[in-house]
This record gives C-alpha cells, structure tokens and sequence, in this order.
C-alpha cells in the first residue's frame, strides 16, 4: 500500500509517499480501505518525536473513515463493506489501517468520507471537555479558544446545544463571521482585541463559567482574569507548533477557587463509544456538523500540514488518499 511515512523524527518536511506494509489484522480490529483521513495538531506532536520512542519509520494519522475491508476474530459489530470512522490503531496517513473494533463508528448516511474523517479527535474532545470534564449546565457562560479550529467548531455547536452562551477567540474577521454562523455569540479576534476585557464585557463583569482552553502556552495566565469564581478550566493543548509549557497566576486562582482540569483522548478510551452513539444521533439529525476546510490527496500531507501550522484553516484539512 502507499502511505506517507518519515524515517526520522522532525517536521512536516520528513514525510515521504512510498510504499509500506500492509497493516497486520489482529482479533478485535477492523481493517478498512481509508477514504479520508483528519489531520490534527497532535499528528505534528507525534512526527516530531516529543512523544516519545514511537517506531520508524512512522506514519502518523489518527482520525480516519473509510470502508471496512476485513474483521479480526470476536468482532459482530460492524461488517465488511460498512463505512465507519474512528481513531486509527496504525498510521491513517495511508490507503489501509485498522482501528479497535468498539471504536470503528458507523458514518451517518448523511456524511461524506472526508466530513467522517472529521468527527473523532474534535467532537471527541470538545465533548469530553464540556461535558466529562467541566460538567457543563445550562445557561452557563463558555470561552472556546481558537474557535476556527477543528475542537472549536466542534465545542461551539456542542456548547450551544447544551444551552449555554458562547464566545470564542479567532485570528480574523472572516472566522469571526463564521463561529456567529455556527451560534457563538460573541468572537474576539485576539489580534486586535483583549479577550479579558471582551469577556468581562460578555458576563458583565461576572467571569466566564467554563473555558476551554486550546492555546494554552499564550492564553493559561489571562484565563485566571477571565474566569468566574468556581468557574472550570479544561486545558486540552498548549497550541499548534507552541511551546508546551504555560504558567498561570496562583493567587488569582486561589481566591477565585477556580479549578483546572488536564485532558487527553489517550486516557478517555472508555468513553468514546457512549460519545460516539450521542454524537453520531446529533449528525444524523443534522443539528451539528463536520466542517472541512480543504482535502489534499495522500502525497500533499507536508504542505496540509504546513497550512494547519499557519492556521490557514476553518474546521478541519483532511487527506483523501
């Protein structure tokens, strides 16, 4: 099969297409012919080697959907032939992979491969954070960083369906336009503008109740001054390309009782099929949607990749391999 692969770790500039292995069925998998596969900042963690001894040479990818092509012994869940999603087991920057069989979702009739490709790590956070995590109620006030990203398109549908009242941080006008669209109520292009002050001003002067927080090497200090007292904050990335360390004010969030919550995906493994059955429900009805920015064919991830980096992007930048 074709894959992109790197022999060292680095950046985006040591992905090679070339031909690799097929991916070695095992009980409880799926193998599936990848029709589309997401693109995520932590790919660019993982290719980078930060993440420790992963084996070269490496294909990144997480997010895939495709069609089923084989089932390991034990699997009845899904057949062959099913177009599913989910989180790849094996590098989805490929023509095959395979995914855990509890993991491999069914796609709505209603999506498209390259839209499948951009529900799992997105919807999967944002609705761990909101919901797992912040425990988030309605009414309450919620701040999505970087709203034009895949998790925040994702956090901003999901916070409106919960019944609270959104605003979010973008780089320019045009995204500004499009989270409205999506429901947030108030968007601050962190360019021009101070998001403590606009959060104030969103709360009069109360503090948001939940942030989510995606970019939190430049944001995590100014977060203490936003937040409510006994507000939460879930801090799910530091950034694309940012540094991973962030320091925040101790007094501020001591007499504010504030707490703050770490996530990974990595250690939500048990919760992502209830999600999946809650979010698959929602797409099918047409209440939320998978935005995809721009698809690039298998032998263009560097320059996808690249384009993620610069935040040439609104949703998600998938690979149709």
């Amino acid at each position: 099969m074709k894959a992109m692969r790197a022999h060292q770790f680095g950046g985006p500039e040591q992905l090679r297409l070339e031909d690799a292995p097929e991916p070695q069925l095992q009980p409880g998998q799926v193998l599936i012919r990848v029709r589309a596969a997401g693109i995520n900042p932590a790919d660019l963690v993982r290719l980078s080697g930060r993440l420790g001894s992963l084996p070269l040479p490496y294909i990144p990818g997480t997010d895939v959907c495709g069609e089923v092509e084989k089932v390991g012994g034990g699997v009845n869940n899904v057949k062959e032939g099913q177009r599913i999603f989910g989180r790849a087991l094996t590098g989805g920057y490929a023509e095959r992979t395979c995914l855990a069989a509890d993991e491999a979702i069914p796609l709505p009739a209603n999506l498209s491969f390259e839209e499948g490709a951009a529900i799992p790590i997105p919807f999967y956070t944002a609705y761990q954070a909101l919901h797992n995590k912040a425990a988030l109620k309605s009414g309450e006030t919620v701040l999505v960083a970087a709203g034009g990203g895949g998790v925040g398109v994702a956090a901003i549908q999901l916070a409106r369906m919960a019944g609270a009242r959104v605003m979010t941080t973008v780089g320019s006008r045009e995204k500004a336009e499009r989270v409205a669209a999506l429901g947030a109520q108030a968007a601050v292009n962190y360019r021009e503008q101070d998001f403590v002050a606009e959060a104030q001003k969103f709360t009069d002067n109360k503090g948001v109740d939940v942030i989510i927080e995606n970019v939190a090497a430049d944001n995590l200090a100014k977060d203490f001054l936003a937040v409510a007292p006994r507000g939460r904050i879930v801090v799910i990335g530091t950034g694309t390309g940012k540094a991973g360390d962030a320091s925040f004010p101790v007094f501020a969030a001591l007499m504010k009782d504030v707490t703050m919550l770490g996530m990974s995906l990595i250690n939500a493994g048990s919760a992502i099929p209830q999600m999946a059955r809650i979010l698959t429900g929602l797409f099918s009805e047409g209440k939320i949607k998978a935005l995809v920015s721009k698809s690039y064919p298998l032998a263009q991830a560097a320059q996808a990749m690249e384009d993620l980096v610069a935040a040439r992007v609104f949703g998600k930048l998938v690979l149709t391999p």
